[in-house]
């Protein structure tokens, strides 16, 4: 976007550049009906809570203290931002009557997060999805209450239930 463009430009103007992070995001999911496709394989697209319309890139520039470019496929979701941004400042956590949602990713950005330990949840017009880790429960219809069991690392594309064959997973994350 030229947009961005514009916004790095005037930090470097402004000589904040080195010392700002810059994070981001693409709107979840991608566009149906488009070759070639926009979701990588993945099943379905904007709108489903299938990967193909929930997993996006996120990129973060922070010159000062991300030094090094890397590549993680570390399952994290725009919930993790806040969290991630309160303890980079050191600012506590504005309303505690309130749940945060999402985790800090300060240890991962560190190099030191390999397991994710609270699961991200999804909520899209009767639709519902929980993803730990690896694992992912979804439901098409949260009135009809029928749920599907994926393995994101072994089965992307989600063709696979896997309900039947882990019941105590299924259970435990149902």
């Amino acid at each position: 976007d030229r947009s961005i463009g514009t916004l790095r430009k005037g930090l470097r103007e402004l000589g904040i550049a080195d010392q700002t992070m810059l994070w981001f995001c693409s709107d979840n999911g991608g566009l149906p009906k488009i070759k070639p496709s926009t979701v990588g394989g993945l099943r379905g697209n904007k709108g489903t809570i299938y990967e193909g319309g929930l997993r996006v890139p996120a990129i973060l520039e922070w010159p000062e203290e991300l030094k090094k470019s890397r590549v993680t496929n570390y399952p994290a979701s725009v919930l993790d931002i806040l969290p991630t941004i309160l303890e980079i400042t050191n600012v506590p956590y504005p309303d505690a009557k309130r749940p945060l949602d999402g985790i800090s990713l300060v240890p991962l950005l560190n190099g030191e997060l390999e397991t994710r330990r609270k699961p991200i949840p999804f909520r899209h017009t009767g639709r519902a999805a929980w993803i730990d880790n690896n694992m992912k429960l979804l439901t098409n219809s949260m009135k009809k209450g029928s749920f599907a069991l994926y393995d994101l690392a072994e089965d992307s594309a989600e063709q696979n239930d896997l309900a039947e064959k882990h019941p105590e997973t299924f259970k435990k994350m149902r």
